[in-house]
C-alpha cells in the first residue's frame, strides 16, 4: 500500500464521517508527497551522460625530395682546321725535288714565289650629282617680300642628298645666311629640283651635292 493510502486510512479510522473539504485536502497532500518523493529520487540519481571520446588528428608536412641535378652532355670537340694545299708551280716543284748547292757545297735556301690569286679589280670613278637653277628646268628661288623690305641679303650653302633617280631625298643647311626666311626659301626651292645623279662608272647611285643659293638685291 502507498504512503498516501496509509495516511488516508489512519485519518479515516477515528471518524466515521468526513467532509468533502477534508477529503480534498487529504488527496492534495498525498499528491504533494508523491511529487516530493519523485523529485528526491530524480535529483539524487542523475542520468549518466555518455562519455565522449575525443580523437586527435595530427598532420605532418613532409617536404618533397629535391629534383636531381641536371647533367649537361659533354661538349663536342672543335673541328680540326683543314689545311688547304696550294698548287706548286712546276719550276718550284723541280727546285724542291733537287736542292741547290752553292760553291762551298752547302745547300742554298729555297725562295718560294707568291702565288697570285687572280687579277685585281679596277676601281671605277665616282662622279658627284649635278644640279642648279635653270638646269633641267629648275626654278630659281623667290625673294621673300619681307627680306626685300628689310634689304636682307645673304648666301646659303646646302648639302643635298640626291637619289639615283635624280630626286632630292633630304637637305641640310651647311652654312646659313643669317636670316631664317632666306634659309627656308632656299630649302623650299631646292627640294623641288631635279639633279643628274651621282654615278659609279656608268651606274647611277645615291650621292651628296653641295648647292649654293645667293640672295642679292639690285
Amino acid at each position: 500500500m502507498s504512503v498516501a493510502g496509509t495516511v488516508l486510512q489512519s485519518t479515516l479510522r477515528p471518524a466515521q464521517h468526513i467532509t468533502r473539504q477534508q477529503l480534498t485536502i487529504l488527496i492534495v497532500g498525498a499528491l504533494l508527497i508523491h511529487a516530493g518523493i519523485a523529485w528526491y529520487l530524480t535529483s539524487h540519481h542523475p542520468e549518466r551522460l555518455p562519455t565522449v571520446h575525443k580523437s586527435e588528428l595530427s598532420i605532418e608536412l613532409v617536404r618533397p625530395p629535391p629534383p636531381p641535378p641536371k647533367i649537361e652532355p659533354p661538349k663536342p670537340a672543335p673541328p680540326k682546321p683543314q689545311v688547304e694545299h696550294a698548287q706548286v708551280l712546276p719550276q718550284i716543284q723541280e727546285s724542291i725535288s733537287e736542292p741547290q748547292t752553292n760553291s762551298e757545297g752547302a745547300e742554298a735556301p729555297i725562295a718560294l714565289a707568291p702565288i697570285a690569286s687572280g687579277p685585281v679589280a679596277e676601281e671605277l670613278p665616282i662622279t658627284a650629282p649635278v644640279g642648279r637653277a635653270g638646269y633641267l628646268n629648275n626654278p630659281p628661288p623667290d625673294y621673300p617680300a619681307v627680306a626685300v623690305r628689310q634689304h636682307w641679303q645673304g648666301s646659303v650653302l646646302l648639302r643635298v642628298r640626291v637619289l639615283s633617280d635624280g630626286k632630292v631625298e633630304s637637305i641640310e643647311i651647311k652654312e646659313s645666311s643669317g636670316r631664317k626666311v632666306l634659309d627656308d626659301e632656299a630649302v623650299r626651292t631646292v627640294r623641288r629640283w631635279l639633279f643628274t645623279p651621282s654615278k659609279r662608272g656608268e651606274t647611277a647611285i645615291d650621292g651628296w651635292a653641295t648647292v649654293p643659293i645667293e640672295f642679292l638685291l639690285d
